[in-house]
Parts: structure tokens; sequence; C-alpha cells
């Protein structure tokens, strides 16, 4: 069953161009990540400092396995030092199963 991410970034004011390029190095990484299946990386359209990133991944424990990664962590802390304020994680199931998609 696969998992949506949806992660929230405020990035600060001449800031964007830098950002982007880290998340798309991220999401560069992300392509050898085992259990990765698809993300975008989306703009609001009323508030150019609102980045949010949607990935798609086979199952839970895929998309812990690389949050939780050292890799991960390093990418993150740099761009962090671009944001008003740390990232807000969701991670979505899907449909109404129970069960923790490989979990």
């Amino acid at each position: 069953m696969a998992v949506k991410v949806i992660l929230e970034r405020r990035v600060l004011p001449g800031q964007e161009r830098r950002a982007l390029d880290l998340l798309r190095a991220m999401r560069t990484r992300c392509l050898e990540e085992p259990g990765y299946i698809s993300g975008e990386t989306l703009r609001d359209s009323d508030d150019a400092q609102t980045i949010v990133v949607i990935s798609t991944w086979f199952g839970l424990m895929d998309w812990r396995r690389w949050y939780t990664s050292a890799e991960r962590k390093k990418l993150e802390s740099e761009l962090r030092v671009c944001l008003t304020k740390p990232e807000r994680v969701r991670v979505l199931l899907e449909g109404l199963s129970s069960n923790l998609s490989g979990a």
C-alpha cells in the first residue's frame, strides 16, 4: 500500500533558489532509495516562500528508513538555514485500511 508524504517548508525571502537547489539534490538522491516511487516540488501560487514536496513511497518503512537516514539529515540541515521554521511533515496512508503499509 503506497504512502504519501507531504512536506511543507517556509523559505526565507531571497533563499528560494538555494532551497529549490537543495530540494532537487534531495529528490535526485531519493531516486536511488528503495521504496521511493515518485515526488514533486510545488510552490504556493499565493505565497512564493511556501514550498511543498509530495512524495510517494511503496511502504511506511521505506519512508521511515529514508527520513531517519544520515544522508537525509545532512541535506535537511543544509536546507534548514534557508527556512523560517522547521519543516512540517505529514505522512498519509492510502485508503481506509488499518494495516500500516510496510510497518
